[in-house]
């Protein structure tokens, strides 16, 4: 998916949360391309560590693993990269998909700095780096404590749905995903089938599937059942409408069908969930 930014933005918000947290963030594209860091080189033990190619290698494959770990959840995610730093990435969301993905990182966990480079040493010593030079650069860097970086979770979250609510980074207004996001939006209650959406964008079955895998991150067939369930949900919770109704407007036609998918995505039948909400 082809994505736009308005650069001065984007600027100020990183500019803003590094100001805040002094951690290098970075914004990806739903590629995994970078679009923009700040500060815009490594850090000095990064830059020490990716001299070494294999040791580079294993940086960009733990950042691959991250990001699709958070494709697949749609959610932040907070994990342990290749040589030991504690690293958060979230997804920056357009509607019912992807856009791209904020990062920001390394982190050292301040509860015991000396444990924590005993056990980076270990995993660093495998390549060919100088290891006093790394641990010169290891004592350079920031120490936060565990509630830091979950407070830094929360905001890098904000921050991510700060990008796409202001229309700091958006897809191109032309980019197939968004319109075909669109239609399926617009007709949930209607025939959504391959062959009808082939038909109507004039692609292929392989070119919808792979669309549908590289920004829904499922199926096609598995991403409108989630959103017309999504709407059901919806309509069950904000409307009188019968279940029948609340069926129908979601693109059942057949009754007890929509009764079986729902139950089977959310663990009970259309009018348990009801009246559960209205208890809430």
């Amino acid at each position: 998916m082809r994505i736009s930014h308005n650069a001065d933005q984007l600027r100020t918000l990183l500019e803003s949360f590094y100001t805040v947290l002094n951690t290098r963030v970075i914004i990806f594209d739903n590629l995994f391309n970078r679009i923009v860091q700040l500060p815009e080189e490594d850090c000095k033990f990064c830059t020490i560590l990716r001299r070494d190619p294999a040791a580079n290698q294993a940086c960009i494959n733990s950042d691959i693993q991250a990001f699709e770990q958070c494709r697949q959840s749609v959610a932040p995610y907070s994990y342990v990269c290749h040589a030991g730093f504690v690293e958060l990435v979230t997804p920056i969301r357009h509607g019912n998909f992807i856009l791209g993905y904020m990062m920001f990182g390394q982190i050292i966990e301040a509860s015991d700095p000396g444990a924590c480079w005993e056990k980076i040493k270990l995993r660093c010593s495998k390549f060919n780096i100088d290891m006093i030079e790394l641990y010169d650069a290891y004592k350079e860097m920031r120490h936060i404590s565990h509630e830091q970086i979950k407070a830094s979770t929360v905001l890098l979250e904000a921050c991510a749905a700060y990008l796409w609510m202001n229309n700091v980074i958006y897809p191109q207004k032309h980019d197939l995903m968004v319109r075909l996001d669109e239609y399926i939006a617009n007709n949930l209650d209607k025939d959504l089938s391959t062959t009808v959406l082939c038909s109507e964008f004039d692609i292929s079955r392989s070119t919808l599937h792979r669309l549908a895998k590289e920004c829904y991150t499922t199926t096609i067939e598995q991403a409108i059942r989630r959103l017309r369930i999504d709407k059901a949900k919806d309509l069950l919770e904000n409307t009188k409408l019968t279940v029948s109704a609340v069926a129908s407007q979601s693109g059942y036609e057949d009754y007890n069908y929509f009764i079986k998918v729902f139950k089977g995505a959310t663990g009970i039948t259309p009018l348990q969930y009801r009246k559960a909400t209205k208890q809430k």
